[in-house]
């Protein structure tokens, strides 16, 4: 009898750990991955990580061939209309970032000076389809930084451009 009522306890005890471990599993994987989820944001926020092309060749210019062109002034930009009656701006100071080392690089170091109107123009045809509840958001401006990257380099014909930053970044409404 009492090795039966021991193989009872025993059972009772196993199934016990397997809901036990059952429990834990639901409970722990759901907040593991929201935690993964907020660490791979976070390094993309940062840029921890390296993009790389097929060849596992980092992605851009060595940092000795960086060369950076920034326009003297800022400019303000009118954003698009939300449906409230208010009128929305941007002021946006942008610094162009080029790879000193490609073919291109010459040239087009001496024609941003010529053509700083052209960089205003992608730079305004972007940011006026943002409102200013979208061009407040973090990931929109990494967007509209992207969008204004793209837009210089088909611009320019040429990817010399590679990344472009804003030097100053200011939002302002004005209701009527």
């Amino acid at each position: 009898m009492r090795k039966n009522l021991i193989s009872v306890i025993i059972l009772a005890i196993c199934i016990v750990n397997l809901v036990l471990n059952a429990l834990l599993v639901f409970v722990f994987v759901p907040a593991t991955k929201k935690t993964d989820k907020l660490v791979t944001e976070i390094a993309a926020i940062l840029n921890l990580e390296l993009e790389k092309n097929a060849n596992g060749e980092p992605v851009g210019p060595n940092i000795k061939d960086a060369k950076t062109y920034a326009l003297e002034e800022p400019t303000t930009i009118n954003l698009k209309e939300d449906g409230t009656a208010t009128n929305s701006y941007a002021v946006i100071g942008i610094s162009i970032s080029m790879d000193g080392s490609h073919a291109d690089y010459k040239d087009l170091s001496t024609k941003l000076t010529e053509t700083e109107s052209w960089i205003l123009d992608v730079t305004r045809s972007v940011v006026q389809q943002y409102t200013y509840e979208e061009i407040n958001d973090a990931e929109v401006q990494e967007k509209v930084k992207k969008e204004i990257t793209e837009g210089l380099q088909e611009k320019y014909q040429t990817d010399c451009i590679y990344d472009v930053t804003f030097s100053q970044f200011n939002t302002q409404q004005y209701t009527q």
